[in-house]
């Protein structure tokens, strides 16, 4: 996803075609997914008759159901979204789940993406135990893979003390304890360097504090489960974990608000939709702050303001068909961040806010 979004974020043509849709796991839902990807496509041709006439609507149509070929409907994620221009046609499911839109604009609509990223859907759960430690790779309460290598799973035992005489010796156990962590640590980076995604540690709170003494990058570090039963298959422990990555989520998303509430005694804070994509345009933007799910529709108007207005109204090429996308794109490209939040979190401020450098 990060190699897609950077790919394609900066892309400018006459013509970029968009097409989000929300896609089903399992039937019989699923069943529904490839007929509603039609509707789009119809939809889209409609749309780009109106805005560009009809050779471009006939030919961008073509390159949307030639995508939509390609597509095995059968394996599904929550998402769905496809990318055409004059020079690329390509498709990309997503874990999160999407709203069915389609956006005509001189560049893609990216913000799913980025919206999957910042959930942190994806992560490791490292499991800690006398026994030893496993790597699971896992999105949400779904395993992806149990990592099974050179490294993993790491059996605890090469570091146990060889004698009852030599455990006896508090510093000597101290001394292999610190080992097998550090051994454990420097296979975990292994796996991070080929894919950097954040880590729980499911274990007890003796070796989750032990293992943090010798953690190399404890910022990586998420957060920590009590362990349930080492042994138990890999996603029966996910399903137990992941409410409690999701809890942590939360709280972080809790405390970028409290940031945001910090930045309105500064009076660096602004909620007017037309103040937020001016502030954006001038690089001022630090943080916006996005209620998830949320997009809106604008006309720009001859002296420049935005109007929002309904999807169904959107009736021209100069109509931007979601003006959070472009103040999610302007802030990231000045170096500013983005925060998600769940639905009623930011209510105070309304859907969309943003947080300014000054």
């Amino acid at each position: 996803m990060k190699e897609t979004l950077e790919r394609l974020k900066n892309v400018q043509a006459p013509v970029c075609v968009t097409i989000i849709q929300e896609t089903h796991k399992a039937n019989p839902e699923a069943l529904q997914d490839p007929i509603q990807l039609k509707n789009l496509i119809r939809e889209a041709g409609r749309r780009l008759e109106n805005e560009h006439g009809e050779k471009v609507a006939k030919d961008f149509t073509a390159k949307l159901e030639a995508v939509a070929a390609q597509i095995d409907h059968t394996h599904n994620d929550r998402g769905l979204m496809l990318f055409v221009n004059d020079d690329i046609q390509e498709y990309l499911k997503l874990p999160v789940p999407l709203h069915d839109r389609v956006i005509i604009d001189s560049n893609f609509a990216t913000r799913p993406i980025v919206r999957a990223l910042k959930r942190h859907q994806d992560y490791y759960a490292l499991i800690l135990a006398r026994g030893g430690a496993r790597l699971l790779q896992a999105s949400g309460e779904e395993l992806v893979e149990e990592i099974k290598n050179d490294d993993f799973p790491i059996k605890e035992n090469d570091y146990h003390p060889l004698s009852q005489d030599e455990a006896s010796i508090a510093s000597r156990v101290t001394n292999l304890n610190q080992e097998y962590f550090n051994q454990v640590d420097k296979a975990l980076n292994r796996a991070r360097d080929k894919n950097p995604l954040p880590v729980i540690i499911c274990s007890d709170e003796n070796n989750y504090s032990r293992y943090l003494q010798e953690a190399d990058h404890p910022d990586t570090i998420i957060g920590h489960v009590l362990l349930k039963d080492q042994d138990e298959r890999a996603s029966n422990l996910i399903k137990y974990i992941w409410p409690h990555v999701e809890s942590l989520r939360v709280e972080k998303h809790r405390k970028r608000i409290e940031e945001l509430e910090d930045e309105v005694s500064r009076g660096n804070v602004v909620t007017d939709l037309n103040e937020i994509w001016r502030a954006v345009q001038e690089g001022r933007g630090k943080t916006v702050f996005v209620e998830e799910g949320y997009f809106q529709p604008v006309r720009k108007e001859e002296d420049g303001t935005l109007t929002p207005i309904d999807q169904d109204d959107i009736d021209s090429k100069e109509d931007i068909d979601d003006i959070v996308d472009e103040i999610i794109e302007q802030t990231l490209k000045f170096g500013g961040d983005v925060v998600f939040a769940k639905v009623g979190m930011i209510e105070g401020f309304g859907k969309v806010v943003l947080a300014t450098r000054y």
